[in-house]
């Protein structure tokens, strides 16, 4: 069994580095640093044949189609090392699960997703985020700003005048219902080679998504449950909770944002039952990590001995 991770990060080299070395020995790590943030620091916490950093550095603007570019660049080159499963990750991230309870959860999936989507229907009160068209997501404009006050002007006005996004697509002859889920997942190469594809040569299906909300966590999903990937992933039934339902692995705290978990927070982190959780940062959440570890190691003792 073979794991790539695919990290996406921006700060906080010496976390990055704790991450990486909890993870299973015998994994890649393909790594995306943010163009907008100085790599060096990373290279030099990083330098060891199994860390690939990706070449092609997105300048990540959040919500907007650069971060499926940089996910699929990440999936581009994790192919060529032939794992088992694709697996994404934070550079904020970390494992909870012992390293041999991941190995052998991945063992036995037998081909199975873990990639849950939710379908976006014209019913669902929530779903007016994505039926909004995201003109100019890409651009760098901070938040209160004029080129962002513009932007949003644009939507509101569209939206105003009924001008609204379809809630499927129709592209190359084929019909795609839009689902939702999160951007935290872990599939097979096949489904990864699918979703390239996608990205590579339907075009109309990306236009589709360069003016929608957060295709991070919308693309992958409409690609697999709209193909006979579908039976292998978890659908999820029924209207938009929380993107916490939809997270099979990660447990992570939208309260505020996304909360920056510390030691206060384990006993609910392990209560969850997820193998990894989010946000962990250097000089914050120490005292957590080292807790975690104990567990870990723990963990694997008793499961070895």
């Amino acid at each position: 069994m073979k794991l790539s991770f695919l990290i996406s990060a921006h700060t906080d080299a010496p976390h990055l580095r704790r991450l990486i070395e909890s993870l299973p020995e015998g994994s890649e790590f393909f790594v995306h640093i943010d163009a907008k943030s100085d790599i060096t620091p990373f290279i030099k916490e990083l330098s060891r044949p199994d860390v690939h950093f990706i070449s092609h550095r997105v300048n990540v603007v959040w919500g907007s189609i650069n971060e499926v570019e940089y996910q699929m660049e990440m999936v581009r080159e994790a192919l060529r090392c032939s794992p088992d499963y694709l697996i994404t990750l934070s550079g904020m991230d970390y494992p909870v699960w012992s390293n041999k309870k991941i190995m052998d959860y991945f063992h036995s999936l037998n081909g199975c997703n873990v990639l849950q989507g939710l379908r976006i229907t014209l019913s669902d009160p929530k779903n007016v985020n994505y039926r909004e068209f995201r003109l100019l997501s890409t651009r760098q404009w901070r938040k209160g700003s004029m080129g962002s006050k513009f932007r949003v002007a644009m939507r509101k006005t569209a939206s105003m005048l009924g001008i609204k996004k379809a809630l499927s697509i129709k592209a190359r002859g084929k019909h795609y219902d839009l689902y939702k889920g999160a951007a935290w997942w872990a599939i097979t190469p096949q489904l990864a080679v699918k979703a390239l594809y996608e990205w590579d040569e339907n075009k109309k299906l990306r236009r589709y998504f360069s003016t929608s909300f957060c295709p991070a966590e919308t693309f992958l999903q409409t690609v697999a449950f709209n193909s006979s990937f579908s039976d292998t992933c978890i659908l999820t039934e029924g209207q938009f909770t929380t993107l916490q339902a939809l997270t099979p692995l990660t447990f992570i705290d939208y309260s505020n944002g996304v909360l920056i978990l510390n030691a206060n927070d384990y006993d609910r982190i392990v209560a969850s039952g997820k193998m990894f959780c989010r946000k962990t940062i250097t000089g914050e959440s120490d005292a957590l990590m080292d807790m975690i570890d104990i567990k870990r190691k723990e963990n694997s003792s008793r499961r070895t001995s």
